[in-house]
């Protein structure tokens, strides 16, 4: 008699059990999100103009050119003609941000050459500065002058070459999120 009543016991758990099983499959749901995430930045960082400038901050096209080239106007070419010692010009570079993408000037721009000690090439103070930022839809303008030394004994310069070097990467910060649960 014993074991029919164990044997009753273990059937009425067992049935229980499946009770709840079946009760919270009735009662329970299966949500499911689906999304679809992109990305719009756009990257557009270029020289806008290239100017030559005299002494007073006009143009000044009786020193040569500077024009812009390359497939994103990356790159400036200046052909400049200076006549004596004491002789210079402005090269007046404007780059602009036409991307949604804020940029900064990774480094301080770099000036390579001139081949010669007869030729200097000198940023303006007010050109920009290592981290500086150029906003989405922003300009920078940077002065250079390009100068034949007035201590200079040459009577020619021949050709001389110099290399002035802007890096820009974006400037952006993380955005961190913490999400939350709210009960109703």
């Amino acid at each position: 008699m014993k074991k029919t009543k164990k044997s009753h016991v273990i059937i009425v758990l067992i049935v229980l059990l499946l009770a709840l099983a079946i009760g919270y499959a009735a009662f329970s749901s299966t949500l499911t999100i689906n999304g679809t995430a992109t990305g719009t930045g756009t990257w557009d960082v270029k020289f806008k103009s290239a100017t030559l400038k005299n002494a007073e901050g006009e143009t000044d096209s009786s020193h040569g050119t500077a024009t812009i080239s390359g497939s994103n106007s990356e790159t400036i070419t200046a052909t400049i003609n200076l006549a004596y010692p004491g002789d210079g010009v402005i090269l007046e570079a404007v780059v602009v941000n036409n991307g949604n993408t804020p940029a900064k000037l990774v480094d301080n721009l770099r000036i390579d050459g001139p081949e010669s000690a007869d030729v200097e090439v000198i940023q303006s103070s007010a050109g920009p500065t290592a981290d500086e930022e150029l906003p989405a839809g922003g300009t920078c303008t940077a002065q250079f002058a390009i100068k034949w030394k007035a201590d200079s004994t040459a009577t020619d310069l021949g050709e001389q070459t110099f290399t002035i070097t802007y890096e820009y990467e974006q400037n952006t910060e993380e955005v961190v999120l913490n999400p939350t649960h709210t009960d109703a």
